[in-house]
Order: structure tokens, then sequence, then C-alpha cells
């Protein structure tokens, strides 16, 4: 159940990575550049939404588990 937004803000807090490899986020805060398309600084069609829900992926997930895998 690995998430990508949360990983990049448990282990770049400021963004590094993401500086680096999408220079068109360099200048965003740190917070800010986690979620970019949820920060409000760019127009709908200036920046891609999620292609995934990561809460419905996990918990479509969950579900299809067998309770014994949770374990």
């Amino acid at each position: 159940m690995f998430n990508p937004v949360r990983q990049s803000e448990r282990f770049d807090k400021d963004g590094v990575y993401i500086r680096r490899y999408v220079p068109e986020l360099a200048d965003m805060s740190a917070p800010a550049i986690h979620q970019p398309w949820a920060a409000g600084l760019f127009a709908p069609a200036d920046y891609p939404p999620p292609i995934v829900d990561h809460e419905f992926a996990r918990q479509r997930f969950l579900a299809a588990l067998a309770p014994e895998d949770l374990a």
C-alpha cells in the first residue's frame, strides 16, 4: 500500500527530489510541492490531477485481502 505522496512528505520533507526532477515546481513551498494539484497555485488545465486516487486504491486492496492476510 505504497502512497508516493506520503512517502515524499515523510522522507523528503523539503522536496529536494521533486525540485531536482520537476523544475517547474522548484519555487513551491515545501508542504505544497508534494501535492501541487491541491495547492491551488495552478489552473486545472496547467497541472494534471493525480492518475490514481490512493485512498480509494488502498480501500479496494484491503477489501480484496483475506482476513488472514492482514494479520
